[in-house]
């Protein structure tokens, strides 16, 4: 970095609050004003670290709305204000370091990483992976990630999945819901995708779903549903909420277990023009089982140990197929976040810098 140019720093910083419903990539600005940071400035405890791929997921969008409009505006982890420097899941290579934790050379993963080309950041904010070079780093944001646990959690932990049942899943397309499928098949379930074009449900079907509902043109959901899943719905991993999580109620089978992952549908909207859920006496009636699923309290216990090697036993042998949408250079962060909620992703959207 011998030339100004080249010691440039570039982050993606939220301008302002995004307003209700409204989802655009002006409400974040690319700012150039700072420097590379020198590793002599490091303090102890803290590493210089070269950012190389950034997660772009669906709760993002609560952090870039105003704090009134938020699920709980009192979670400090939910306060974002504008004029700060964004941030994700990430993964990067340590090049320099003042810890007694991390080496230069070392490749990390967190939770909090800035969307920036080069970061300080705390040894306790992050971990350590694997320096076997055989996984690619952004493999850690998906396949052996934060989306691939979750759908372990919602299918093995919560879901109690077994063979003979029929599961129906959500945007199952995309990074969660492409894991769901293969999870659910190989563990003999019936499956039932549901995707938002012709293109996604054919890939849906691809990695193994019985059978695949396009929710932009299949009608009636209480209907399509019965259509798909003549049967009855065991489990149903959602991650839109909304009408189609009301149709599906319709459609549970006594002792059926519901996993709220997400509400593509509701997040950051204006929740008086949205569709509420109207059915809930069926859980009722049913003995129905709904739970919230949130990744990050899982981290670190004994479920994820048992994901990773089931998963990475999975990829090393052929038997799961991730689907990566890869968008690349950090200024392509902020509309890869908006393309995700107007649903052009197909799979894991990953910002490589």
């Amino acid at each position: 970095m011998n030339s100004k140019s080249s010691s440039i720093n570039t982050r993606i910083v939220l301008s302002e609050y995004m307003p209700k419903g409204v989802t655009s990539a002006s409400y974040f600005s690319i700012d150039k004003s700072q420097q590379v940071p020198l590793s002599g400035s490091l303090a102890d405890g803290q590493v210089l670290v070269k950012v190389f791929a950034l997660s772009i997921d669906p709760h993002l969008r609560i952090y870039i709305s105003a704090p009134e409009d938020m699920p709980s505006s009192d979670d400090p982890v939910l306060l974002y204000s504008p004029g700060k420097t964004f941030s994700s899941i990430g993964v990067g290579t340590v090049i320099a370091s003042k810890s007694n934790k991390f080496h230069a050379g070392d490749r990390i993963r967190g939770s909090e990483f800035p969307w920036q080309e080069f970061a300080v950041m705390n040894d306790d904010a992050f971990e350590k992976l694997p320096s076997d070079e055989s996984t690619s780093l952004q493999d850690y944001l998906g396949v052996l990630g934060m989306p691939s646990f979750t759908a372990y959690l919602g299918v093995v932990t919560i879901g109690q999945a077994k063979a003979g049942e029929t599961l129906l899943v959500s945007a199952a397309s995309g990074a969660v819901g492409q894991v769901v499928v293969q999870l659910a098949k190989a563990r003999g379930l019936r499956v039932v995708g549901v995707a938002g074009s012709d293109d996604k449900t054919a890939r849906v079907k691809s990695i193994g779903a019985d059978a695949a509902i396009n929710y932009k043109t299949c009608g009636d959901y209480v209907q399509a549903i019965k259509a798909a899943a003549p049967e009855g719905i065991d489990i149903y991993f959602d991650s839109v909420g909304g009408s189609f999580l009301d149709a599906t109620l319709l459609n549970l089978n006594t002792g059926a277990r519901v996993i709220l992952c997400g509400s593509m549908t509701t997040f950051g909207a204006d929740k008086s023009a949205t569709d509420g859920i109207k059915n809930l006496d069926t859980l009722i009636v049913k003995e129905v089982t709904m739970k919230g699923l949130y990744y990050f309290p899982h981290v670190g216990t004994q479920a994820e140990a048992d994901f990773i090697q089931e998963t990475t036993d999975m990829v090393n042998q052929g038997k799961i197929d991730f689907k990566i949408d890869e968008r690349v250079g950090l200024e392509s962060a902020p509309q890869a976040l908006v393309d995700l909620y107007e649903g052009k992703n197909l799979g894991k959207v990953i910002v490589r810098l």
